[in-house]
């Protein structure tokens, strides 16, 4: 090595070191500061790219019907989901993906080009989309399983019920006034991405199951009273109506039915006009039912008696610059008779002895002009202004139910006051919640509000009512077997105009039976009924087919002999009402074989309400016989839903197993039996 080489040799080692020392100073630095300045920031990123997290949602509770029916249940069903980066023709994957679940191309592509990773692209399928694109294997598309809500009943009981969004949120009916309670908490599941974008999921917290909903609703009953409204406004070419059925003792709702219905498995095809629960929100002038509650107030301040004579002034009296007319010219009646024979006149007269401000506290008093609190959302207080606003003509107008705004459940549960002797109840529908094996009382009646109007006032007023069914405007009302009280009215509607209309009328009924132990009261609203429009020829009727179905049902004990009247013109004790044999599912109280996947598989979809004019219409058999037992009618083939019609209408009990249709009977037809028995029948799908 020359010398000059040798010399520079220790300088560059020198040199050599130093450029060494600085590299690993400089990558030291680098380390330092990456893995303790910018770390939090770092592994952020890299979990956000390498993982992604997103909600399941829970099972939602069960809402049964007071015997423990299935009105709402949970199924798991399939949803769709994408991680575009696995995903490696993303025009040719979203065409195959928009034709199998029926989506906007364009949609579905823009979804797979917005993101790397996680995209949902259809939730909760039903099983004709989950099949289709499980069938085409496409790469980087996935499924997961969330709970889907389901009503196996469809329409029964929709505006009580309510529906659920997209992600299992209530958003009508029970379904929202309960959501915290049956909604349960969603669970969390994370999407890993591995080095080669291969992706595995993990369940970081289970979804917890909401409770379970028992109703003080009888599916049954339910039924009988949907089938028959929707009977009534069909046949009187009317807007829609609205039932509901009370025990009067303890509030509790056995049925409650608006129609037009919807099917809340499909509720985005309806008009959101039908959504509407008019049993709690519409708001309506009473009628002439409200004549009950100013008899009610004059009798328990002792301002008259039942058989005082009231001069009806023959059918017209002038308040102001008003006059104001009966249907027809009255002369001297007693008061019965004013409430039974529905005189205007006689009942403003009757509002002119209550006076303006003890009638405004006996209305409230009633539970008019506010809210019932029943357990439903979006309750109506109804319309009442303060009586320092009242000109004598308004005070002449709400005695006689005019002038004064009711929603159907305040109807109903003021005239439960007067079949209970006196007591105002609180309506409600949910009886008790459950949680597993934990049951928990939901209503607590708490104080009770106490007494409005004495026994004996309530008696006398039952009395009345009981008149106006035999001889008075509601004879259309009367039951067989049973003793009715009640009262029709025939409201005009308001114009847009302002003034009332002489084309437009809102027919109703209220009343309660037997009378001297009432087991029901009903409130019966028919919405512009065409051609007959008076309360007793078109609402009375609805209550008398109800009524009397329902209390065979019941069991309740007959309290009235046949009039010859009822004998020679006995009405077949066998409306017909439409078989739904002919249904893809049974109702929920059928064991169904096979999985809650393949039952919600089975679904049609359709969304018409069954009605008289669809086919399979069967006439109930059986008959009393002059000992008073039933003869058992032949239910082989019958749907369990006609076999629970069959059987109600004549006042027997039904007991079900399997599902399908009937192949076996206990006792047999033919046999007869006391009222109220039971029988058993046998289902099957294999005929």
């Amino acid at each position: 090595m020359p010398p000059k080489s040798r010399e520079s040799f220790p300088a560059r080692i020198f040199i050599l070191s130093g450029f060494f020392l600085v590299w690993a100073v400089v990558l030291a630095s680098r380390l330092v500061h990456l893995q303790i300045f910018q770390y939090t920031d770092l592994s952020a990123k890299a979990e956000r790219q390498q993982s992604r997290s997103f909600e399941i949602s829970p099972r939602r509770g069960t809402i049964y019907d007071r015997h423990g029916r299935e009105l709402a249940v949970s199924v798991n069903v399939d949803s769709a989901y994408a991680i575009s980066s696995e995903i490696k023709d993303p025009r040719q994957t979203g065409d195959a993906l928009a034709q199998a679940l029926g989506l906007e191309r364009q949609a579905v592509l823009a979804k797979l080009k917005a993101t790397r990773g996680f995209v949902w692209l259809k939730r909760k399928l039903d099983a004709a989309e989950a099949s289709k694109v499980k069938a085409l294997q496409l790469r980087g598309v996935y499924f997961e399983k969330e709970s889907k809500r389901f009503y196996p009943n469809r329409e029964l009981a929709a505006h009580v019920l309510g529906y659920v969004g997209i992600d299992d949120e209530g958003l009508s009916g029970l379904e929202f006034a309960y959501q915290k309670r049956i909604g349960g908490l969603p669970g969390q599941v994370l999407l890993h991405t591995d080095a080669h974008q291969r992706s595995f999921s993990s369940v970081e917290r289970p979804p917890e199951p909401g409770e379970d909903l028992v109703l003080t609703i009888d599916q049954t009953l339910q039924y009988l009273v949907e089938q028959e409204l929707a009977v009534q406004v069909k046949e009187s070419n009317a807007l829609g109506g609205t039932v509901i059925m009370m025990a009067p003792h303890s509030g509790e709702v056995l049925a409650m039915a608006s129609y037009p219905a919807f099917n809340p498995n499909h509720y985005s095809k309806y008009a959101p006009e039908l959504w509407k629960n008019r049993a709690i929100v519409s708001v309506y002038e009473p009628g002439s039912t409200f004549k009950i509650f100013t008899a009610a107030t004059a009798l328990e301040e002792r301002l008259t008696r039942p058989d005082e004579l009231i001069d009806c002034l023959r059918g017209a009296i002038v308040v102001g610059k008003h006059r104001i007319r009966d249907h027809k010219p009255y002369g001297l009646l007693p008061v019965r008779e004013v409430v039974a024979y529905s005189s205007n006149v006689g009942a403003v007269q009757l509002g002119f002895r209550i006076g303006k401000e003890r009638f405004e506290r006996y209305i409230y008093a009633f539970g008019f002009g506010t809210p019932t609190d029943v357990d439903l959302p979006g309750e109506a207080k109804g319309l009442l202004r303060p009586s320092s606003q009242w000109p004598t003509v308004t005070l002449a107008n709400i005695a006689m139910g005019q002038g004064i705004g009711v929603t159907p459940i305040q109807l109903v549960t003021a005239v439960s006051l007067i079949a209970n002797g006196g007591h105002r109840v609180k309506p409600h529908i949910v009886e008790r919640t459950r949680s597993g094996a934990i049951e928990k009382v939901s209503f607590e009646p708490g104080a009770p509000p106490g007494r409005v109007i004495s026994r004996e006032t309530a008696a006398l007023l039952a009395d009345m009512l009981t008149g106006v069914v035999k001889t008075g405007t509601a004879k259309s009302s009367q039951l067989e077997g049973f003793s009715a009280a009640g009262k029709t009215g025939t409201a005009q509607k308001v114009d847009p105009n302002g003034r009332y209309s002489h084309t437009r009328f809102i027919a109703s009924f209220v009343g309660f039976a037997p009378v001297d132990r009432p087991e029901i009261a009903m409130v019966v609203t028919i919405d512009e009924p065409r051609g007959r429009y008076y309360g007793g020829e078109v609402a009375a009727p609805v209550f008398r087919n109800i009524a009397e179905q329902a209390l065979r049902y019941l069991t309740v004990s007959p309290d009235q002999e046949l009039t010859p009247a009822q004998l020679a013109k006995r009405r077949p004790a066998h409306n017909p009402i439409p078989d739904l044999a002919s249904d893809e599912f049974e109702p929920a109280n059928a064991s169904w074989e096979g999985s809650p996947e393949a039952m919600l598989a089975s679904q049609t979809g359709g969304t018409a309400t069954p009605d008289a004019s669809s086919s399979g219409k069967v006439e109930v058999a059986g008959s009393f016989n002059r000992a008073g037992t039933i003869e058992v009618p032949d239910l082989h083939g019958r749907s369990l839903r006609m076999a629970i019609v069959n059987l109600s209408k004549l006042g027997l009990q039904l007991e079900a197993f399997g599902s399908g249709l009937v192949v076996e009977q206990s006792p047999a037809s033919a046999s007869r039996v006391e009222p109220g028995s039971k029988i058993l029948v046998k289902l099957s799908r294999r005929h």
